[in-house]
């Protein structure tokens, strides 16, 4: 081994073949790519995937603070670390993308979420930029190498040497220290979502806070919205009265998870099922040749042979490898299965709805009965919501209806099924929750295929019409050959040769199998009145109304504004203007959005 920087290292930089050995390495790089492929692959596959990449860069983190602290690696195996966490960070960024995408559309569902998935992301982020501060931070002092040889360990950049205490370290402690800062703005602004999920890790009750809307909206708007045609002149304008979606705790997301999210403007299809992919694809590249560069570019002192900690890893590697696999075989072995649709799921109404648990359960019927009717009846009525959830996956969340046995919502979405997809209506009571009781009063389950199977193929012509028709064609053909024969000169036939006959007859055919073999896409609905269930057992005369409709023209219904609203509070103009002049004609549209926000009187 030759001797590095004038003798400063003289037996040459240590590197811990378990934590920088190839078969570490390579398992690793295995294990990311076939994550990303499963879970483009199969996205049900999403979350196994997910939780594997975050318990893989979890560990691998934790492995090395205990490692370092212990004096068991060197600088350069934590510099490995640093890059080589990019892969399961990178991949798992990539199945959160996939677990939290809608494929309903913008501001109707949202991704349902446990606890546990906002506690982990956030830790998972957390360890990883602590861990990069700290190796950078203490660089001078760090692992088990002699100072001199920290002093001789190049920082691989772009194939460009680095050195790690110098020019190399200024560098790193500015990147992560700007991607901490950005993690802590989003902490700090995502605190009460990180702070319910912990508490829900450990209460069942506390859970039911991510029911709710973080910051309930009492505002109402009214908007107006101008389109200006500027080559024909032609303006149009349209208003609405509504109340705006509700805004729930959502997972605080990573900076690589925010990066995937962005879909530039009119890519969204195209960019989420290859776009997303491709990029991760090469940041996770250039992740590795980064790490392979730092490894072949320092003078290394090592045992390259092939131990426990080399071969375990890469036999690992056979579980994703297995999945891959059977998601392939299972597209084949299956069978055929239908393209999923788009329907539209009306939330009416519910009937009977109680509370779980009242203020009053405490007292005697002898003290309950004096106190005022109207006091009694508003505490033993609920504040009923609904939250509907789509294959577990997606969900949402109706508004909530203020002491009320038979809440009426009537709000509309759009939702994406296909024939197995299962959708569950579940109630619950606002004040159970905010006085931290039991909130769950029922839920009732639908299938939509069954509720709104396809449309069906008309029936075929029976037998009877087929020898009507067949009938009235000879009394045809009986009455033109009549005809030539016994006509005058001058007058026009008919051409019945049978080539002419032949095609006519074909065309009928074919116009007959046409009808036949295309459904009916006349829009349809069905309304459904549900009973509730609650512990097993459904309970009489809890129910709760819903629609299924084909009918997606429009948007949906927005929940209806309150009969009465105070000042204007806030006035928000939104102008796109889209114009081309050439010389003295203008080619191009306007649209301009005026909304104005009133503060809604009272809500209860």
């Amino acid at each position: 081994m030759s001797t590095l920087e004038d003798g400063m290292c003289s037996a040459g930089i240590s590197s811990n073949p378990d934590i920088s050995g190839p078969g570490v390495r390579i398992a690793l790089y295995l294990q990311s790519i076939l994550s990303v492929l499963l879970i483009r692959l199969s996205p049900s596959d999403a979350p196994g995937a997910y939780w594997s990449m975050t318990s893989t860069a979890m560990s691998l983190i934790i492995s090395s603070i205990v490692t370092s602290v212990q004096g068991d690696i060197s600088l350069l195996d934590a510099i490995v670390v640093v890059y080589v966490l990019l892969l399961p960070v990178l991949a798992s960024a990539f199945g959160l993308s996939e677990i939290m995408q809608p494929t309903s559309g913008k501001h109707a569902m949202r991704s349902v979420h446990s606890p546990l998935l906002i506690a982990a992301n956030w830790t998972r982020s957390a360890l990883t930029y602590s861990f990069a501060l700290y190796v950078w931070i203490s660089a001078p002092s760090f692992g088990s190498n002699e100072p001199g040889c920290n002093q001789a360990t190049k920082f691989i950049f772009f194939g460009a040497k680095l050195p790690a205490l110098g020019s190399g370290r200024v560098l790193n402690l500015a990147v992560w220290g700007v991607l901490t800062f950005l993690f802590v703005y989003r902490a700090i602004k995502g605190s009460g979502t990180i702070f319910v999920a912990f508490q829900a890790l450990i209460s069942r009750t506390a859970s039911q806070a991510l029911l709710r809307p973080k910051n309930p909206t009492n505002e109402v708007h009214r908007e107006r919205v101008t389109r200006k045609n500027f080559a024909t002149g032609e303006v149009s304008e349209t208003s609405r009265l509504f109340r705006p979606r509700q805004v729930f705790h959502e997972l605080v997301q990573g900076l690589a998870s925010q990066i995937l999210s962005w879909a530039p403007e009119g890519t969204e299809s195209w960019y989420r099922y290859y776009g997303k992919a491709i990029f991760i694809t090469i940041l996770a590249v250039w992740a590795i040749i980064m790490t392979e560069l730092e490894l072949a570019l320092n003078d290394i002192n090592t045992d390259s042979e092939w131990g426990f900690g080399q071969i375990l890893p890469l036999v690992l590697t056979i579980s994703p490898l297995f999945s891959l696999y059977e998601s392939i075989l299972s597209r084949h072995s299956s069978g055929p299965t239908s393209k999923s649709r788009v329907l539209r799921f009306t939330i009416r109404s519910a009937h009977n709805i109680p509370r779980p648990q009242c203020e009053l359960d405490p007292y005697a019927p002898d003290f309950v009965a004096k106190l005022p009717e109207n006091e009694v009846r508003k505490l033993r009525a609920p504040t009923s919501f609904a939250v509907v959830t789509v294959d577990e996956r997606e969900m949402y969340t109706t508004f909530e209806m203020h002491d009320e046995h038979d809440p009426e919502w009537e709000e509309s979405f759009d939702m994406r099924v296909d024939d197995s997809s299962t959708v569950v209506v579940r109630v619950f009571d606002r004040k159970c929750i905010d006085n931290g009781w039991p909130a769950f009063v029922g839920f009732a389950v639908v299938h939509p295929f069954t509720a709104l199977p396809h449309p069906t193929l008309p029936p075929p012509p029976r037998a009877e019409e087929e020898e009507e028709e067949e009938g009235d064609d000879a009394q045809a053909e009986t009455a033109a050959g009549n005809t030539h024969q016994g006509g005058s000169s001058g007058s026009s036939s008919v051409d019945e040769s049978p080539d002419a006959s032949g095609e006519r007859r074909s065309v009928e055919v074919d116009r007959l199998l046409g009808a036949s073999s295309k459904p009916s896409r006349i829009p349809r609905s069905v309304d459904l009145e549900l009973p509730l269930v609650r512990d097993g057992i459904t309970v009489p005369g809890m129910t709760v109304s819903i629609r299924l409709s084909t009918n997606i023209q429009g948007k949906p219904v927005l929940p209806p504004p309150p009969p009465y609203i105070g000042d204007v509070e806030e006035t928000r103009v939104e102008r796109r203007v889209a114009l081309v002049k050439f010389r003295n004609k203008k080619m191009g549209r306007k649209k301009e959005t005026t909304t104005r926000v009133y503060q809604m009187a009272d809500l209860s």
